[in-house]
């Protein structure tokens, strides 16, 4: 056995693994194109336009805790809507910082609007979900319209609502609203929410699947039927959950209930988080929940983002400046990455050049992922609204 023999046949089996290697390159970025394509139309042909502006009684309802600063928008976008029966109501979540004063000095003169201060974290509950509970204790809408405060709702968003409930006969439905930034830093990391929708979540099969991990929903913007949350026994289901909205639509999926997801884009607009650091501890505390605290889930996840949608960036370049064979195939699947993660960018409205950052994207997620992880097996918690949340 001599040593060329050694090293031709060395060679030729490297030569062989990189050829699989790119070809599986290829099939994932092309199983990311169909996915996130799959979706974007389904997400257009399912949104319905709003075709009414009366009928059931509509409880917008606002959990608010240190929102003096971001709910003016919501409160003024609200007031202008062109739906008639409706009712808001924000809780004041123990705020520090005078939102419950602010609110009742923007609302007085408008009998549709009222503020009510919330009850003491009870014990065994997150804070949003009690703050939910108490929303829709306090509601008598048929339909349940739950907003974060720092949205800005367009003046139809109320109509356009209780048209697609009316089109689609669902007990319960969410979108993603346009997502916007006061920094231009934040264009490193929140784009990654959009990560579940281009891989993961088939969202045409929400109707015709039972299965309760073809769920999901947006805490900026969730909506029941209130006698389904009624039945379901509210809120306290997920009373101990970060991610109160994605359990929530699981939880209902269990139950039997029927969801949409929608485009809410042209009608509910707000920032995802303030700051980088508030995008960056915004990620970590759902990002382990999201896998129901499993470390297996995201191990997988963790191998197939490395392998096939962040490694073949360095070694395509590395191959192409060495001139090895499966430069081509290896760049090609890089492009078509670069397509599918372009495709999802242009369609939820966010910068182009936000396209090209998709290996810092999928970069930070890994890394936060595992800070979650570690923080979370520790106890250590995250601060989130001046609370430590566990």
């Amino acid at each position: 056995m001599s040593l060329p023999w050694v090293c031709r046949t060395i060679s030729g089996r490297l030569f062989l693994i990189g050829e699989i290697y790119a070809w599986l390159t290829i099939f994932t970025a092309s199983y990311t194109l169909l996915f996130t394509l799959a979706n974007i139309i389904y997400l257009k042909r399912v949104s319905r336009k709003p075709d009414c502006n009366d009928g059931p009684l509509v409880s917008v309802l606002i959990p608010a805790r240190n929102e003096a600063e971001r709910i003016t928008p919501a409160l003024k976008g609200l007031a202008k809507q062109d739906y008639r029966n409706f009712e808001v109501i924000v809780l004041d979540d123990n705020s520090e910082d005078g939102t419950l004063e602010l609110v009742n000095g923007l609302v007085k003169n408008d009998d549709r609007f009222r503020a009510v201060k919330g009850k003491k974290l009870a014990s065994g509950w997150k804070g949003k979900p009690f703050a939910m509970q108490q929303l829709a204790d306090e509601a008598e809408g048929e339909i349940l319209l739950f907003l974060d405060a720092d949205m800005r709702p367009g003046k139809q968003l109320i109509s356009w609502t209780v048209s697609n409930f009316n089109y689609h006969q669902v007990d319960f439905l969410s979108g993603y609203p346009r997502h916007t930034t006061p920094e231009k830093m934040e264009y490193l990391l929140f784009p990654v929410m959009y990560l579940a929708t281009s891989f993961l979540l088939p969202l045409w099969l929400f109707r015709h699947s039972g299965t309760y991990m073809f769920s999901h929903a947006i805490g900026q913007f969730f909506c029941i039927r209130s006698r389904v949350l009624e039945n379901s026994g509210g809120f306290e289901p997920v009373k101990n959950k970060i991610n109160e909205d994605i359990q929530m639509a699981r939880y209902l999926k269990r139950e039997g209930c029927s969801q949409v997801f929608l485009d809410a884009k042209d009608y509910l607009s707000g920032n995802m988080y303030d700051s980088m650091d508030h995008a960056k501890m915004g990620i970590m505390r759902v990002v382990y929940e999201y896998f129901d605290n499993q470390v297996y889930p995201f191990l997988f996840m963790g191998f197939v983002m490395i392998s096939f949608l962040i490694l073949p960036i360095p070694l395509a370049l590395a191959a192409l400046l060495t001139g090895s064979a499966p430069a081509g195939a290896l760049g090609l699947g890089v492009l078509l990455l670069l397509v599918s993660w372009g495709i999802t960018m242009v369609d939820r409205k966010l910068p182009w050049y936000t396209a090209f950052l998709y290996p810092v994207h999928f970069t930070w997620v890994l890394f936060l992922s595992i800070q979650s992880i570690i923080l979370s097996k520790k106890g250590r918690g995250y601060t989130w609204k001046g609370r430590i949340v566990r």
